[in-house]
């Protein structure tokens, strides 16, 4: 079964194209006639939409797979999940793995609207989904305490990606029930993302994430839907952040391209700017409100010390009338690489007003200083939301003397 040779690549139950392996592990791909006569192009520029078979435009950046399906496979903890069960499941060698075969593995399971055939048996996929269990054992797993992994959490966590552990669930409208999300929701369920902390996350990391929420959403930040789920962890009660999944629309798959897809740019290290983000919302979207949603995008993570803003931090959703940014998401406190922007503005990792000012008349936002003013007035109420949403006092003085010193160089 492994190594996966041919792959379909469908959407909403329509054959896209077909993904193959060729010659010294080249992968190419090919569009469906039928798809190019009623679909939509994938990933406009990055792919050709013709039926033509195509190579990756640069095969050197996602281990040869081209960017947009690169986008389906996780990263960090999803990927650790992904090699624990190519290693004791399967008994393959990591050094073996194609990106085919993780796609595979993915199969109907990936985030976004893609899906794979034919998709490697995962084992059968239990209805019900106890989030404390799962959490518990995640934490096992990061700590090194168990050479195995509950199988539930190969199915659950697989598929999202980030370095934190995170589960993919169907949510009930009251949060008093959970299910697994891949069957057809009941009534009254929706889809979720729910994050558990990492290693070196303080307590009180679901609470701090929930504050940023509210802050961007103070801020005119468009986000999902987010709350705390509060659950038990041995002897431990913890709030784990959990956010509405923006791509599903009930049972509906949205199609989603990263940034990261789209460029061809890894979020591995820094490799663009902001005025490429810009650009690459205007290029997608044609509309200058879209680009004017990412500027605002920009500016709160400046103010907000969120520095951990990769390629893959940035999303497009396919939508029957076009393309749009995707809300927000990822919005937390982080002092990224070397305490720098891992997106850079104007060429700063950590700009003032001159850099924003730069960012803004290339994009031709005429009211760039109403937004700084609208994002710094919500990145003000730091302490007050901190305090309602439970963080701890340490973090909630450490935090704000970070925001404080950042906002010192926008005062005008």
């Amino acid at each position: 079964m492994i190594p996966v040779a041919r792959l379909s690549v469908r959407l909403a139950g329509q054959n896209v194209g077909q993904l193959g392996l060729g010659e010294r592990g080249r992968i190419y791909f090919q569009y469906d006639p039928d798809w190019i006569a009623g679909g939509f192009d994938l990933a406009p520029g990055s792919l050709d939409f013709n039926p033509s078979v195509q190579l990756p435009k640069r095969p050197e950046v996602f281990d040869g797979l081209h960017g947009v399906f690169h986008d389906s496979l996780p990263d960090g903890w999803g990927l650790l999940l992904m090699d624990r069960f190519f290693r004791q499941t399967l008994g393959e060698e990591i050094q073996s793995i194609t990106p085919l075969d993780r796609l595979a593995y993915l199969g109907d399971r990936g985030m976004g609207a893609l899906e794979y055939e034919p998709a490697l048996p995962v084992g059968n996929i239990p209805e019900t989904v106890d989030i404390a269990t799962l959490a518990q054992a995640a934490q096992a797993v990061l700590a090194g305490k168990t050479p195995d992994v509950l199988p539930q959490l190969y199915i659950q966590g697989g598929s999202p990606g980030g370095a934190r552990p995170k589960v993919t669930v169907a949510l009930s409208n009251d949060a008093t029930t959970c299910q697994s999300g891949f069957s057809p929701l009941p009534e009254g369920y929706d889809h979720w993302l729910v994050k558990f902390r990492a290693r070196d996350d303080p307590p009180d990391m679901g609470r701090i994430e929930q504050v940023y929420a509210a802050m961007a959403r103070l801020a005119g930040v468009e986000t999902p839907e987010s709350r705390l789920i509060l659950v038990r962890i041995g002897q431990r009660a913890e709030a784990l952040f959990a956010t509405r999944r923006f791509d599903r629309d009930g049972n509906d798959k949205r199609h989603i391209l990263t940034l990261s897809g789209y460029l061809y740019a890894s979020h591995r290290y820094p490799s663009v700017g902001y005025d490429s983000v810009l650009g690459a919302t205007l290029h997608l979207t044609r509309d200058v409100r879209e680009v004017a949603g990412a500027f605002r995008l920009m500016v709160f993570n400046v103010l907000a010390h969120n520095k951990d803003d990769h390629t893959r931090n940035f999303s497009f959703i396919r939508q029957e009338s076009g393309w749009r940014l995707a809300p927000a998401y990822d919005l937390t406190f982080s002092a990224g690489m070397r305490n720098e922007h891992a997106t850079d503005i104007a060429g700063s990792g950590n700009p003032g007003l001159k850099q924003i000012e730069q960012i803004a008349r290339q994009a031709g936002i005429g009211n760039w200083r109403e937004i700084v003013e609208q994002v710094r007035t919500a990145t003000s109420q730091w302490h007050s939301l901190a305090r309602e949403w439970g963080v701890a006092r340490t973090r909630i003085s450490a935090i704000g003397k970070a925001l404080a010193e950042i906002d010192r160089r926008f005062a005008v």
